[in-house]
C-alpha cells in the first residue's frame, strides 16, 4: 500500500480546451465527490448510481488535466486498486476566457453556467431517487432541508453589497463545516448560489 501527502491549491483554467473539458457535470460531481476524502472509482460510481465503467474514462482524462492524483494504491484480488482525490481546493477560471465580445467567449460563459445548473438539477434528482430508494429498503424517515427559490428585486447598490458580503460570508462558513473533524452520521448538503444584475432588452426613450 502506498499513500502520498496531499498539499493542494486552487486550480487555475487557462485555456480553452481545459475548460470545455472541466465543464462536464459529471466531471464536476466526480471532483466533488473526491475533494475532501479519498475514494475509488467503484464507491464514486455507487454514490451515483452508475457502473463504474461509465467513469473510468472521466477518471483518466481528469487525472490527465491535473484535476485528481491517485493517493493509494492496493491490491484487491489481484487486481490494482486507486484511491483518487482531488488535486486542488478549487476550480477557478482565468477571466479573459469568459469574454462576451467574442464568440469564444459567449460559448465559455454558455459551458460554465450548464455545467453549473445542470450539476445542480442531476444532483438533486438523483438525491431524491436515492433518498426514495433508501425509504423503501426501510431507512427511518426524517424531516429534510430543501430550499429551491427564485426572488427578483430592485435594490439600491448600498444595499446589495451589504447582501452580497452577507452572502459571501454565509457560503464561506458554510464550505469551512467540511472542513472540520468529520463525525459519523452527517448529512451532506449541497449549496448552489446565482446572485447576478438582471437585465432586460429595453427600446430607449425618445
Amino acid at each position: 500500500m502506498t499513500g502520498k501527502k496531499n498539499t493542494r491549491s486552487p486550480f487555475l483554467v487557462r485555456d480553452l480546451e481545459t475548460l470545455r473539458a472541466v465543464s462536464d457535470p459529471l466531471r464536476m460531481q466526480i471532483v466533488e465527490l473526491v475533494l475532501n476524502e479519498k475514494q475509488t472509482v467503484k464507491q464514486v460510481a455507487e454514490k451515483l448510481g452508475l457502473a463504474p465503467s461509465k467513469l473510468y474514462y472521466h477518471f483518466n482524462a481528469l487525472e490527465k488535466m491535473g484535476l485528481i492524483k491517485v493517493m493509494e494504491t492496493r491490491m484487491v484480488a489481484n487486481m490494482l486498486e486507486k484511491s483518487f482525490q482531488a488535486a486542488a481546493s478549487s476550480i477557478d477560471v482565468d477571466p479573459s476566457l469568459l469574454n462576451l465580445s467574442t464568440d469564444e467567449g459567449k460559448e465559455n460563459i454558455q459551458a460554465v453556467l450548464t455545467s453549473t445548473i445542470d450539476g445542480t438539477r442531476d444532483d438533486i434528482i438523483r438525491s431524491l431517487q436515492a433518498r426514495q430508494f433508501q425509504l423503501e429498503q426501510g431507512a427511518e424517515e426524517q424531516p429534510r432541508r430543501f430550499i429551491l427559490n427564485r426572488v427578483i428585486s430592485r435594490v439600491s447598490e448600498e444595499r446589495i453589497k451589504e447582501f452580497q458580503d452577507r452572502l459571501t460570508a454565509l457560503i464561506q462558513e458554510f464550505d469551512h463545516e467540511e472542513k472540520l473533524p468529520r463525525r459519523k452520521g452527517l448529512q451532506a448538503y449541497a449549496l448552489t448560489v446565482a446572485f447576478y444584475p438582471s437585465f432586460y432588452f429595453e427600446t430607449p426613450s425618445k
